[in-house]
């Protein structure tokens, strides 16, 4: 694509501007925002410090330099940012508007590291422009982060130092490369940001692989902005300064970009099947919220949503009128290619947080949304109107994730046990960006989509590895064992793009050690019963788990039979429920059933009425799920979602 790449001088967006040469993406233009007068404005968007020195920066690297005057203000500096006149957002709007008319650019380089406030704000317009972020550098461990920069050649200068232990006599005007111990021992001792990622110093690159020419900063002055005895905070401003040639050839050789962090994680994985890349270029849909409205919900109550489709060839169709429902701040979704009846294009269920009910104790009713659409090397953008992930109170809600590789959004292209690892990475990365410790251990409820059933065993191993990984991790801290998550495994059709593996979890901030456990399992007609009881330890959470396994010679009961299995089903509901340490209520039941059972099929229409006549208004809503198989010859699964 065809990059203008947003430059501060500073080291992370030139460092992004490397990796898109890497990701084979052209730098055609560069822009910049500038203070109207003073060195430095009171900006939460834009780095200013140094700005002297930019029309150098584009001299060194021989391409079109477009700059605007900052006239805006932070006016709108909320989690979200809707379009504000006399925000200085919007002066980023117009300046990137021009580069688009001028150069035709279809994509922006974006050096955000860690701030969902710029990053939020940059996708805000970039979508409004039709054009495509790029953040390579987007939630990447930033120790790892700086060392990959040094050696990959960027030279920059700390222009700007505003932190504990950081002196500007001292410090100011050192290289990164002189400067990397003492940010790794801050880090340690005080928590500084290594890469500056908390404001704590800022720096400006003289010279780096993509530039033509390195920049040489003749004379500068210190200027002392706040003189404060523990952490004084000081810039540079530049006086004089000119380009000059760089060595013969050293702009010929090949750039030391560095690897990709996204093919060095699959260099990692061990299996040698390679899986066909059935790639389709397909996302999201949706079709009436009239029933919402008859319930007096609306659309932004919603914060998941599940759908099946019959035949995934419709998914774009499906998609174009779902796309009309969901624009800002969507919820997450999953969708699976199900056996639905002749004549069912699509099936539907939304899990709504109805915001007019009064909190419970411990509640606090806060929603956050993750909705990155930035291409990264952190996990798959969210291109079309669904999010990553959902936070009401303690409870995170993911959007389902394939094994899209990141930087290219394509199919990985291999086994499932590959497809596996990196779709489970996937919602690692989103429940760390989640909340602060979260990780797989949190997951409350895990549901693995597989498009065939030889793929069960390697959903299942990859799951018990990692958590047994996390297991390991807290054993190291002395910490008591934690129950691992059961992973529901269901065989589909049809995934998104052509992938074998689709994960979709809710985790809960919650301490997993605390967590209760029970199960129980009897015998039915022609087979048995398991429950499966998980529930968080501050008790406002639960996730119930039960299959009906007919591996007996009653594998077709007759109607008693069929009858004798529903009770049973009813009363393990109502016995797991009761063991709970508070009372919470059955909200969605998900059925999954064995589409080619007729015991399957006859159990799953006639559950509705068991729950009913045994559970009353305390039932679940249910949400039956025809599939091709399920692991350990059950005939059909229900995962239950409990909450206050």
């Amino acid at each position: 694509m065809r990059v203008v790449a947003l430059i501060s001088g500073g080291k992370d967006s030139c460092y992004n501007m490397m990796q898109c040469v890497a990701a084979g993406h052209a730098i055609v233009a560069l822009a910049n925002l500038r203070p109207a007068k003073a060195d430095e404005i009171d900006s939460y968007m834009y780095q200013t410090v140094g700005h002297q020195a930019i029309d150098l920066y584009a001299e060194a690297m021989g391409l079109p330099l477009y700059r605007r005057t900052i006239e805006g203000s932070s006016l709108d500096t909320g989690r979200e940012y809707s379009q504000k006149e006399g925000d200085e957002v919007e002066d980023l709007y117009h300046l990137l508007k021009l580069v688009k008319e001028k150069e035709g650019v279809e994509a922006v380089s974006v050096g955000a590291i860690l701030s969902d406030y710029q990053r939020v704000r940059v996708e805000n317009v970039c979508s409004r422009l039709q054009l495509q972020p790029l953040a390579y550098l987007w939630w990447r461990d930033q120790a790892a982060l700086l060392k990959e920069m040094i050696s990959s050649g960027v030279h920059a200068l700390l222009i700007k130092v505003a932190a504990f232990g950081l002196d500007p006599g001292k410090h100011l005007g050192k290289t990164l490369a002189e400067m990397e111990l003492c940010l790794q021992q801050l880090s340690q001792k005080y928590g500084v940001h290594i890469c500056g990622e908390g404001g704590e110093y800022e720096t400006f690159t003289t010279d780096c692989p993509l530039f033509k020419k390195k920049i040489v900063i003749d004379e500068m002055e210190t200027v002392i902005h706040s003189a404060d005895a523990f952490a004084p905070v000081g810039y540079l401003r530049f006086t004089q300064m000119h380009t000059e040639d760089k060595d013969i050839g050293s702009t010929e050789s090949a750039l030391p970009l560095g690897s990709c962090p996204c093919q060095s994680a699959i260099d990692k994985m061990t299996e040698e099947a390679v899986y066909a890349d059935k790639t389709q270029d397909i996302q999201e849909e949706f079709t009436s919220n009239g029933e919402l409205k008859e319930r007096g919900f609306q659309l932004k109550h919603i914060v998941l949503v599940h759908l099946y489709v019959k035949n995934m060839e419709d998914f774009a169709e499906v998609n174009s009128v779902y796309c009309t429902f969901f624009s800002h701040n969507p919820p997450a979704r999953v969708c699976v290619q199900t056996c639905l009846s002749a004549g069912q294009l699509l099936q539907m269920d939304v899990l709504l947080h109805d915001w007019t009910l009064p909190p419970q104790d411990g509640c606090f009713h806060q929603r956050d949304t993750l909705h990155v659409q930035s291409l990264s090397h952190w996990a798959p953008a969210n291109i079309g109107p669904y999010s990553q992930a959902v936070r009401v109170d303690e409870a995170v809600f993911c959007a389902g994730q394939i094994a899209l590789v990141p930087c290219t959004m394509k199919l990985l292209n291999r086994g499932p046990a590959s497809q596996a690892q990196m779709s489970y990475s996937h919602v690692e990365k989103v429940l760390s960006a989640m909340g602060q410790n979260l990780t797989l251990s949190h997951v409350l409820q895990a549901h693995c989509y597989v498009s065939h059933h030889s793929y069960i065993p390697s959903a299942k191993e990859v799951w018990s590895s990692k958590l047994q990984e996390k297991q390991g991790q807290v054993a190291c801290f002395g910490a008591e064992e934690i129950q691992g998550t059961p992973l529901v495994v269901a065989v589909v059709p049809s995934l998104p793009r052509g992938a074998a593996v689709e994960l979709h979890v809710i985790a809960v901030q919650d301490d997993p050690a605390e967590r209760t456990f029970s199960h129980q399992a009897l015998d039915v007609p022609g087979g048995t019963i398991q429950w499966d009881l998980l529930q968080s330890s501050t008790g406002q959470y639960a996730t119930l788990s039960l299959s009906v396994s007919l591996t007996g010679p009653c594998t077709s009961p007759g109607l008693a039979e069929t009858e004798t299995i529903l009770q049973a089903l009813g009363s393990s509901m109502q016995q797991a429920v009761a063991q709970m340490k508070k009372t919470l209520s059955p909200l969605c039941a998900r059925v999954f059933y064995r589409s080619s059972s007729r015991i399957a099929r006859e159990l799953s229409a006639g559950l509705e009425g068991c729950l009913e006549s045994m559970l009353g208004q305390s039932r679940p809503a249910l949400v039956l799920v025809p599939v091709l198989e399920l692991p350990d010859c059950a005939a059909l699964h229900i995962s239950c979602w409990l909450s206050i």
